[in-house]
Parts: structure tokens; sequence; C-alpha cells
């Protein structure tokens, strides 16, 4: 071959290799192509490129021809001719590779003796980047003939060639990597990320997040303008927080994310972050979205809890202030009652006074109840007492709207283990719903409960139009009701949910449809014997002599009316009756006059009974012992605690003869168990 034809063969041979490592991103492609390529300008049989680790090896990472097998081979850089050649050295040229054992690295020789056509002829160049020589290149032959300086210097040339077309794969992989990084990063972020262009404000991109948020999946948020995914209402907040993102100032603002396609479905209150995305081509905006619904609906559930707390301390002082003057009808009542010389009308109107007494005290302390915060207490319960509280509490809205009410509770019903409040509070909703689900043309409400074997079931149901089929699945979620605003918080099922739920029960939907809707309560029975109602415990008894006749009580209470009272039934009982407004005047006739025992109201002006109390365990610790409570509030954490928590603390307005029987008890020195 001429050498002018040579010369156009290795410029043919290094344009096609430029060509194709300028085309070709993926590195080992680019190994293939440069082996190749230097093996032919060389006129070698076999060609290959070590590269320096990591660790402070060579390691053949490519090879071809009469090489190949070669690949793969790790070499030490410190007794190797490509070591030194790498450290340094010039390049290293040889006619016959056997007669040089000793430059060559033992297993590198071995593996060479061991080809099917020896190879004779060998070369070394280095391979350098930015100056640094990183590797080396190997050319060998069959023949016994050193490669020329010439070839060699058209090898050194395509190692420049190679040593760009690595760094330029080099940075293509790490780009690659980079963009897999986002990519994964952008898909898997627990938040919904969008890009969204500045001419036609459509969504470009979407990650999976959007499918939590927005309700639609990544393929369908793509191409849409982002306004129709927002409520009309925040359209113009979303506009503005992107041309402020468009305009470099990054924003953020809370929207009401609806459904496209499904005008019914719940909205979602979205936070969006919104900022430009720099050197973007199209122009475009990074928004960042987090669904706050839960949060917001935490946070108004906190609101309507701490506006329950303050109704429930209204409500508390309001009851005191009833129950007072309650009571002094009450007992008054009471003393006319034991009065045998009167007419049967006398007595029936006197029954009617005292009945519609412990009817408005029954409703009083039900509020109360209800109002209170208190912790759950699991006692034996009569579930139909229950349900006859709940129906009597709802009385007025079934006479306002019309309803009917049909019970039908089961006899002999055994006893649940549950919290008073805590149920009474399930079947107002339940009773809550059903009148609202009647309220426009009236109806039937009906109340059964059933003893099924283990169990005790509640159906409540009413005759409206029942619940639509899409609502059905969401009944139980927190915040979510169909009424209009003002008309309910979407809390009541919910908060019955997860009552009966910690009792061990379960309520669900039993049947709905226009003939009206079921609700049904499942709970445990208990074999323990539930409480007697109150009205079986406070009728009036026989007006004899009292088993106390003698004694010396005190009774303390700011109302003058229900001291009076007291003192009328002691003179009738046979016993005496002090009386003091307030803590301060007890202490006084406790140190001035022999005191037998104590009835004390909790709440008075100035020192109020917890005090009193207090102080007489100090000075007295024999009369404190012998100290009944009486009360217009519910027994709160008030009247458990301290001293006071060792005595009977009964509720006002009350019975004469449970006060009787409470002061047996305590100056007998036994605990007090209202019979």
């Amino acid at each position: 071959m001429s050498e002018q034809s040579g010369a156009e063969k290795v410029l043919q041979r290094m344009w096609w290799l430029g060509q194709q490592i300028t085309l070709e991103l993926d590195p080992r492609r680019v190994v293939e192509r440069f082996l190749e390529a230097a093996g032919d300008v060389a006129e070698a049989d076999g060609a290959s490129l070590g590269l320096v680790t990591t660790d402070g090896f060579i390691e053949i990472t490519a090879a071809s021809g009469a090489l190949a097998t070669c690949a793969g081979l790790r070499l030490p850089i410190g007794d190797s001719v490509m070591g030194r050649i790498i450290r340094g050295a010039g390049p290293f040229s040889v006619a016959d590779a056997d007669l040089h054992g000793r430059d060559l690295h033992e297993t590198w020789f071995r593996h060479v003796a061991t080809l099917e056509h020896p190879l004779h002829a060998m070369a070394v160049v280095p391979v350098q980047r930015r100056g640094e020589r990183i590797g080396a290149v190997t050319i060998a032959s069959t023949r016994r003939e050193a490669f020329t300086g010439l070839q060699l210097e058209r090898v050194e040339a395509m190692s420049d060639l190679l040593s760009v077309a690595l760094a330029n794969a080099e940075l293509f992989e790490t780009m690659r990597q980079a963009e897999w990084r986002f990519r994964t990063l952008f898909r898997a972020a627990p938040d919904a990320v969008l890009t969204v262009l500045q001419t036609t404000s459509r969504v470009r991109e979407a990650n999976d997040a959007v499918r939590e948020v927005f309700g639609l999946d990544p393929h369908q948020v793509v191409g849409r303008s982002l306004a129709d995914l927002v409520a009309e209402s925040d359209r113009a907040t979303l506009e503005r927080i992107l041309a402020n993102a468009f305009a470099g100032a990054p924003g953020r603002a809370e929207v009401q994310v609806i459904h496209p396609d499904q005008p019914d479905a719940p909205r979602r209150v979205v936070a969006l972050a919104a900022s430009r995305l720099p050197e973007a081509d199209p122009p475009s905006a990074l928004l960042i979205g987090r669904d706050m619904t839960h949060e917001r609906e935490m946070h108004a559930r906190l609101m309507e809890s701490d506006r329950l707390a303050a109704v429930g301390e209204l409500v508390a002082g309001v009851a005191h202030e009833v129950n007072n003057p309650l009571s002094s009808i009450s007992a008054f009542a009471q003393l006319l009652l034991r009065d045998e010389s009167l007419t049967a009308q006398q007595r029936e109107s006197i029954e009617v006074i005292r009945g519609e007494t412990t009817r408005a005290s029954q409703v009083v302390k039900d509020l109360l109840a209800f109002a209170r915060r208190s912790e759950p207490q699991r006692v034996p319960l009569d579930l139909n007492a229950v349900v006859a509280r709940s129906l009597r509490m709802r009385q007025y809205q079934f006479d306002e709207t019309g309803v009917r009410v049909d019970t039908d509770l089961a006899g002999e019903l055994p006893s649940v283990m549950g919290d008073a409040r805590q149920l009474q509070q399930v079947c107002l909703n339940l009773l809550t719903n059903a009148i609202q689900a009647m309220s426009e043309r009236g109806g039937v409400l009906r109340v059964r409960t059933v003893h099924d074997g283990d169990v005790i079931r509640l159906d409540v149901s009413d005759d409206g139009p029942g619940i639509a089929g899409h609502v059905r699945q969401r009944i139980f979620e927190p915040f979510f009701t169909t009424k209009r605003e003002g008309e309910g918080t979407g809390l009541g099922l919910s908060v019955s949910y997860g009552i009966v739920n910690a009792h061990g029960g379960t309520i669900e939907l039993v049947e709905t449809g226009p003939q009206g809707t079921t609700f049904r309560v499942t709970l445990p029975a208990d074999d323990s014997p539930a409480d007697a109602p109150e009205a079986a415990r406070d009728q009036p008894a026989i007006a004899l002599r009292s088993p106390i006749a003698g004694i010396k009580l005190l009774f303390v209470d700011d109302e003058p009316a229900l001291r009076n009272g007291m003192k009328a039934y002691g003179d009738l009982r046979g016993f005496t009756v002090l009386t003091a407004a307030d803590g301060s005047a007890a202490l006084e006739t406790t140190r001035s006059v022999g005191v037998d025992a104590i009835v004390c109201d909790l709440r008075m002006p100035g020192m109020d009974g917890i005090a009193f109390h207090e102080q007489l365990r100090q000075e007295r610790p024999g009369l404190a012992a012998r100290t009944v409570f009486i009360t217009g509030d519910v027994v709160t954490s008030a009247a458990t605690r301290g001293s006071v928590a060792r005595q009977p603390v009964l509720t006002k307005p009350f019975v004469f003869d449970r006060i009787e029987e409470a002061v047996i008890a305590v100056m007998k020195g036994v605990p007090y168990r209202r019979g």
C-alpha cells in the first residue's frame, strides 16, 4: 500500500470514528468502535483498552480481535508495562512479546500464551483526558514485526478522540442518571407536582400523586387547563399566583379542587405553591399541591369541640341556677304530699307539680350529661333507659316537625356495659338524622330494641326519602354531610361510629330507599344488673319516724327556700335541722353548736362546699366524714377529687328520702348506695 493511500485510509477511518463516537453516547459502544478503528489503522490483529480503577488496578474494560478473551482481566499498576505508561512513560512497542516477558505482567503473559494464534508484535500507548492519563491501549499482531512510529501516532491521535467521546458519554450518562433520579423523585413525591405552560395555562406534566390530590390519573390531568380543576370561586386566586410565578415571584394559596367530570364529588382543600421554572422552554411554572382537607377538617373539629366545651360550661351555670328553684319547688311538693289530710284532687294537683318539676330537672340533667366533658365510665346500663332519655330530649323537635314516635322496647332487656353519656350521644345523633330526613312532611320514627343471643340491637327507622346511592359509602366519614350550611357539621355519624366501635359494637346502615332508612346499633349484652331507673327510686315514702330522729343536722345551701324546706322536713321526721347560707357560716355553726351530720351544697357564693370541707377536716375530721354533698350541676371532676371524693354526692332536685338514706350511711360509716 502506497504512503498516500495509507494516509487516506487513516483519514477515512478517523473521520468515520469521529462520526461514530459523536453520534454514539453509550460508552461501551464508543469503545467498541474505537478498538475496531485502532486495529484497522495500525493493521493489528487485536486491540484492548485498560482503564485505571478506583482501587489501584488496571481493568481491561474492552477487547477485540485476537485479544477479545482478555476482556475483564485485572492487572496491578505497579509491575506491568501498561502501569508504567499510565504513570508517565512513553509508548511501548516490541516485535516479539515472547522476548520481553519481564515487561509484561505474569497474568497478561500467561493469558496471551494460551491464545490459539500466538501474538508476537505488541504496542501500548496512553489514553489521556484533560491532561491526565486514565488508561492505555494495547494493540497486537501475529507478525514478528514491530508497529511503526507512524502507526503508534495514529493510534494515539485516535485515543484523543476516544477520551473526548468517553467524556461526552459519561456526561450524558450523568445527565441520564440525574434525569432518572428527578423522574423517580417527581413520580414518587407525596405531594402533587405539576408543570404549567405560561402560554395556555395547561398542565404539561403531572406526577402520580395527582391521583390522590385531584382524583384524576396523571394522563387525565396532562393537557387540561388547570382552572378546570379548581372551583370557580377560587379561579381568580389561581390566576393571580400563576401570574406572579411567571413574573418571578413565588406564590402560595389554598384553593378548592373539584372533579371536572363529577360535579357532585366532594371538594378537597389543596394548598398550592407556584414558582417559575428557570430557563424552561417553553416558559413554564412548577406547582406543588398538598391535600389539606384532613388538616382543615381537624381544625374545624377542634373548633367545634371548643365550642361544645364552652356551651357545656354555660349550660352548667344555667343548670345550677335552674335546679336550685326546682329543688325548692320539689321539696315543698314532697312535704305537702306527706300530709294525710289532703283530698284526692289536692294530692293529684301536687303530684302534677312534683312530676313537672322532675321532668324539668330531667331535661336539665340530660342536657348537662350531654354537654359536659367527662371521662368515659363503663358501667352496666339499661339501654332502654338511655333510649327513653334521648327521646325525651328530642320531644320538642318531634312535635315541631310533626314526627310521630313509635317505640318497641324489649322487656327484660339485659344490660350493656358502656358510658351512658356516649351512648346517649349516639341515640341523639340517630334521632336527629331521622328528624331531619322527615322534616319537610313529617312521618313516623320507629325505635326498637331486641335481645338477640349475646348482643342487643337498637334499630332507628324513619320513613324519609332515603340516602342517595353515591352517598352511602361515605356516610361515616368525618365532616361529610349532604345537609345545607348551618344544618349539620357532618360529625354525627362518624362520632357515633367511633363510640360504638369503642364499646365493642357495630353501627351500620341496614336499609335505605324511598320508603325510609334504618340504622342499626349492635352492642354486646352483659350479665351485670343495670342501675334501676331514678323514677323507681324516688317515690315519696310513708311518713314514719326517721331512724335519725333526735340528731342535729346542719344543712348548708345558699337558697333560702330550700333551707326552709329542709327544716320543715326535719320537723316532720323528728330531727333538728340547723341551716347556713355558705361555708363560712357553716364553720361558725360547727364551732359553737354540737352537730351530728352535715348536708352541704358544692357550689355557693363565698366559701363553697369543697373549701368548707377541707377546713372542716382539719378542725373536726370525724364530722367531715359525716358529710353529704348536694349539687345543682352534674357530678363533675370537682366532686371527685380530694376529700370530697369519699363522700356521697346527690344531684338537685333531690328526694328527701335519698338525703336521709345518705345521712344514715355516713353516720354508720358505711358506703352509700342508692336503693
